[in-house]
C-alpha cells in the first residue's frame, strides 16, 4: 500500500492551527528575551525564519508556560490516524521542547543537543570514511586527466571551472532559468510563474541564502565559485530546492490541503534535515548532473558538507581550537581562507552550531529513499516529499 501525501484529517488541521500559534508565540518570546550576537543576517531569523501565515502568536511570559503547551499538544497529536504524520509531530514537537529548554538556559551537551533538536545521528565521520571520499574524488579528477596530489588536482580543477566574480550574477540568472524549466517539465508545473532574482552580498556567514518572501537568492560575493558549485546552489536554494519546496507548501496551505504548520520554517527542529536534504538532492531530481565536472562537484560537495558536521563536532564536543578546525577544513575540504572564515562564523552561531548537521544528515536520508525507489514511483515520492512535513526518520516510511 503506497504512503499517501493527502488527505489530512480535520483533527490534524485543528491541532496544526493551535501548534502554529504556540510556535509563533515561542518565537516572539525568544526574540524579546534573547540577547542577539554579532551575526545580524542569522540573528534576525529568530526561531522562525519564514512565517507564511496570518496567525496571531499566543502570548507567553515564561518558558515554563511554553513547555506546558508543547507537552499538551504533543499528547493530542498522539491520537491522529496518519502514522507518518503522527510520528513526525512527536519528533517535531520533541525538538521544540528541547529548543525551549535550551533557550531557557538549561545546559545541554552538544551531542545531546544535535540529537534532541534534529533527531539525527550526532556522530562525526571517521577517518576511514573521509579517506574513502578523498579516494572517490581523486579517481574522478584523474579520469578528467588531472595529475599531482589530490590537493593539486582539486586546485587545478577549480581554476579551470572558476567563474569570475563579475560574471557570477549573470551565470546565476541563466542557471535559475534552466533550473526552473527543468522543475516545470519534470516535477511541478506550479512553479511556472515563480521568479527568483540573484543578489550578490558581502560579509555574510553563508554561501547562499533563499529569501523566499522577497523572491531573491543571495550569494556570498567574498567566496570562490566554480560553474558547478553555482549550479548546486541554484538547485539547493531555488529550483527544485527551498523556493520550490516553500511554494508548494504555501499553495497547499492556502488551498486547505496541507495543515497550517507547513507555512512555517523553524530552525533546529526535526523538519530541518529534510528541508536541507531536498535542497542537496534536488539536482538529481531534475537530472542536472550530466557532465564529469558535475560528478566531480557532487563528491566535492559531499566532502564540504561532511566537513561542516565534523568541524562543528570538533568545536563544540571536543573543544578544539579555531586554528585546529581551520586546519581540518583546509586539509579535508580543501577550503580557501574566506570560505573557512565564513564557515567558522556559521559553526559558532548559537542556533547554527547544531543546525549544520541538517545538511548531510538530510542529504543521506532523502538520498536513501530516492535511490531505492523505481523510476515510476518518483512522481509519487516528490508529492510525498514536498507536500508533507517530514523528519529524517519519517521520510524513510515512504513506500
Amino acid at each position: 500500500m503506497r504512503t499517501q501525501s493527502v488527505p489530512f484529517e480535520a483533527l490534524d488541521h485543528q491541532l496544526s492551527q493551535d501548534y502554529t500559534q504556540i510556535v509563533l508565540g515561542m518565537d516572539k518570546f525568544y526574540r524579546e528575551s534573547h540577547l542577539f550576537g554579532t551575526e545580524a543576517s542569522l540573528d534576525k531569523e529568530g526561531l522562525v525564519p519564514v512565517n507564511l501565515t496570518n496567525e496571531t502568536p499566543k502570548m507567553y511570559h515564561s518558558w515554563h508556560d511554553i513547555l506546558a503547551d508543547l507537552e499538551d499538544i504533543r499528547n493530542k497529536y498522539a491520537t491522529i490516524q496518519s502514522e507518518v504524520r503522527r510520528n513526525y509531530m512527536q519528533q517535531q514537537i520533541g525538538s521544540l521542547i528541547t529548543l525551549a529548554n535550551w533557550s531557557s538556559g538549561k545546559e545541554i551537551p552538544f551531542r545531546e543537543k544535535v540529537r534532541g533538536l534534529l533527531y539525527v545521528n550526532e556522530n562525526p565521520f571517521s577517518i576511514a570514511e573521509r579517506k574513502e571520499l578523498h579516494q572517490r574524488l581523486d579517481t574522478l579528477l584523474s579520469n578528467k586527466g588531472l595529475e599531482g596530489s589530490l590537493k593539486d588536482k582539486v586546485r587545478k580543477w577549480e581554476q579551470t571551472q572558476h567563474v569570475p566574480s563579475k560574471q557570477i550574477e549573470s551565470v546565476l540568472k541563466d542557471l535559475l532559468v534552466d533550473g526552473k524549466e527543468r522543475v516545470v517539465q519534470k516535477m511541478f508545473k506550479e512553479m511556472e510563474d515563480v521568479e527568483v532574482t540573484p543578489v550578490v552580498v558581502y560579509g555574510v556567514p553563508y554561501s547562499a541564502y533563499c529569501d523566499y518572501v522577497g523572491g531573491k537568492m543571495y550569494i556570498n560575493g567574498d567566496l570562490f565559485y566554480t560553474y558547478e558549485s553555482l549550479k548546486h546552489l541554484v538547485a539547493h536554494e531555488s529550483f527544485p530546492g527551498h523556493t520550490t519546496h516553500l511554494r508548494l507548501r504555501e499553495l497547499g496551505v492556502k488551498s486547505g490541503d496541507i495543515p497550517l504548520d507547513a507555512a512555517l520554517v523553524i530552525t533546529n527542529t526535526a523538519s530541518s534535515s529534510i528541508f536541507e536534504g531536498i535542497g542537496d538532492n534536488g539536482i538529481h531530481f531534475i537530472d542536472w548532473v550530466n557532465t564529469i565536472d558535475d560528478e566531480i562537484y557532487q563528491v566535492y560537495q559531499e566532502i564540504k558538507s561532511i566537513s561542516g558536521l565534523n568541524a562543528a563536532h570538533m568545536l563544540h564536543a571536543e573543544q578544539a581550537s579555531d586554528e585546529k578546525v581551520a586546519s581540518f577544513l583546509r586539509d579535508f575540504a580543501f577550503g580557501e581562507e574566506n570560505w573557512i572564515e565564513s564557515r567558522l562564523r556559521f559553526f559558532k552561531h548559537s542556533l547554527r552550531s547544531p543546525f549544520i548537521y541538517s545538511y548531510w544528515r538530510g542529504n543521506e536520508a532523502v538520498q536513501e529513499v530516492y535511490k531505492r525507489i523505481p523510476e515510476n514511483s518518483k512522481p509519487s515520492f516528490y508529492e510525498f516529499l514536498y507536500k508533507n512535513m517530514l523528519s529524517a526518520d519519517t521520510v524513510k516510511q515512504f513506500r
